[in-house]
């Protein structure tokens, strides 16, 4: 089965009917919740899960909006699991433990995480912006390094920092049967690089915890020429908890899946059975269009 994030539709949802409505329309029968759903509008879909009318096979945190914040400040990254601030990381502790008690409650396996980031004092958006810029055969590998070495030199606090979050999120998780799934990220700034999830898999080897393979952000890192994108899923295809899929071209990702450059016939290969497929499409896109994407997987052979 593959399921719809409902990024599709929550930017523009003013009430659950305008959350669901379009994807149960299409025929979807399986949903991941994302962040940007408030109280208000979980609220008023809580009934049609409860009835069935759909399954949520995960939860992207932070799940609810915060009650802290405004909604336009929801983001899978309000609160980093990896700051160096006490009190910031107390409260993606909190709001994550939140998360999965959602999961459990709405019979989701699975929570995908954000781990935070690596502060530098290179911008984040640095090597997508020169790629843009058309700059990329001049500077880029100049950049990269640069990135690299300021990114490793700053790296262990905040991985110390993150081990620690994670430490008391699995706690929970545990206490609760949810699976947590650290997703590979778009920006090189970002926790986890390919290393760092080997370090966190290997720190909490046993615990509910996995890789969750975002198959644009990974086409964009080789784009960018941090890796390839086939290096992720050979590594660590044994330790999948799901997928996000969605296609790319160049740095542009979220496009339904035929729409872009990735190989699916590769990802096919590293798929597990039973592992949690998710297209996450942004909201540009027409029904038709994420049927036919919805389509295409289905005739590589990921999915039903």
């Amino acid at each position: 089965m593959i399921g719809l994030s409902t990024v599709w539709t929550s930017r523009a949802a003013r009430s659950g009917d305008d959350l669901l409505g379009p994807i149960l329309d299409l025929g979807f029968a399986a949903v991941e919740l994302e962040y940007r759903i408030t109280e208000q509008i979980y609220q008023e879909i809580l009934p049609r899960i409860r009835a069935n009318e759909i399954q949520v096979l995960s939860i992207h945190n932070y799940f609810p909006v915060p009650a802290i914040l405004p909604p336009e400040r929801a983001s899978g990254d309000c609160f980093s699991l990896s700051s160096l601030d006490s009190e910031e990381r107390a409260k993606g502790v909190f709001y994550t433990s939140r998360t999965i008690e959602h999961a459990h409650d709405l019979g989701a396996r699975a929570v995908v995480l954000h781990l935070g980031r690596v502060e530098t004092d290179l911008p984040r958006n640095g090597l997508q912006q020169l790629y843009r810029e058309g700059a990329w055969n001049k500077e880029d590998v100049e950049l990269l390094q640069r990135e690299r070495e300021a990114r490793a030199q700053k790296r262990g606090p905040h991985l110390d920092a993150l081990l620690f979050s994670l430490d008391r999120i699995l706690k929970r998780a545990e206490q609760l049967g949810v699976i947590l799934g650290i997703e590979n990220r778009y920006y090189f700034q970002e926790m986890p690089d390919k290393e760092e999830i080997g370090i966190i898999l290997d720190q909490f080897r046993g615990a509910p915890i996995g890789y969750w393979h975002d198959t644009g952000h990974a086409a964009v890192f080789e784009t960018l020429g941090i890796l390839k994108h086939e290096e992720l899923l050979q590594r660590y295809a044994p330790h999948l908890v799901g997928t996000h899929l969605h296609d790319a071209l160049k740095l542009d990702d979220h496009n339904p899946p035929g729409k872009g450059e990735i190989s699916f016939e590769m990802i096919k290969k590293y798929i597990p059975e039973g592992a949690i497929k998710i297209m996450e499409i942004h909201p540009q896109a027409q029904g038709q269009e994420v049927l036919d994407g919805l389509v295409f997987l289905q005739e590589k052979g990921i999915g039903t």
